[in-house]
């Protein structure tokens, strides 16, 4: 009889151990999520795929990439599609995936399954899309915002952010700014023209990042960065010339 107490006494024991370090995980997830971003983030990464950035996509992008995606952090939406000729009528994110977030109704083991597996398939199709040498005719930056506001819209808590992996040299039927003097009155004619067809996206409130910016010379491309500096500005967005680049210095 005394045995049996003593058997009864180690498997309550056990069990309660069990319970214990079920309880703490659940406590720990719980307080760690509650310490994480009380706004995670909507992260809308848009490529260009033109062929003159075939090189920038194997290094400066993925480079860029790789500061990213090291900084996801829990309840972030990764979304990440191209800039082509058709970007606005085809469009079709490669990836759009949510970290997960640790709960107190997830085990510590689920929940670290469902991270690896999450951020190895963002990782695998991102490198796969930056791997592609063959480039597109046009490179429609102006559609691809237009896009970028579109999936904004549906999002109402999270903090929106947008990355722009792009040389930002807008070539396209309407605008081909390598060939075209980026003049302020040239800026205020397409400022006013899309602002008159409704065609300024609405990125208010956006956190707006540029890697690969490149352009033939140095007067080139302070015309082309004043260009995108008043067409992110009209659009409500959150620029700062310190986030506009050949790389991407800093991600948070």
């Amino acid at each position: 009889m005394k045995q049996r107490r003593l058997k009864l006494l180690g498997l309550i024991l056990v069990g309660s151990l069990f319970l214990y370090g079920q309880l703490s995980w659940s406590a720990e997830a719980f307080g760690k999520t509650g310490e994480s971003k009380k706004n995670p983030r909507v992260i809308i990464i848009l490529i260009d795929m033109s062929g003159s950035t075939n090189k920038a996509r194997r290094t400066v992008y993925k480079e860029a990439f790789d500061k990213i995606y090291k900084n996801m952090d829990q309840g972030d939406r990764i979304l990440v599609g191209t800039i082509t000729s058709h970007s606005y009528i085809d469009f079709k994110p490669t990836v759009d995936e949510e970290i997960p977030k640790k709960s107190i109704w997830v085990n510590r083991l689920q929940f670290e399954r469902n991270l690896t597996k999450t951020k190895k398939k963002i990782q695998k199709e991102v490198n796969r899309l930056l791997s592609r040498k063959r480039g597109s005719q046009w490179t429609e930056i102006l559609s691809s915002l237009n896009i970028a506001d579109t999936i904004f819209h549906d999002e109402k808590k999270r903090q929106k952010i947008l990355v722009i992996l792009s040389d930002m040299i807008q070539d396209s039927k309407e605008y081909k700014f390598d060939k075209e003097r980026i003049t302020n009155q040239y800026i205020n004619r397409v400022i006013k023209y899309r602002q008159k067809h409704k065609l300024i996206p609405n990125l208010k409130g956006v956190k707006v990042y540029v890697a690969g910016a490149s352009a033939t010379n140095s007067n080139k491309f302070r015309a082309v960065q004043e260009f995108w500096a008043r067409y992110f500005t009209k659009s409500g967005a959150d620029y700062s010339p310190h986030r506009y680049g050949h790389s991407l210095i800093k991600f948070e």
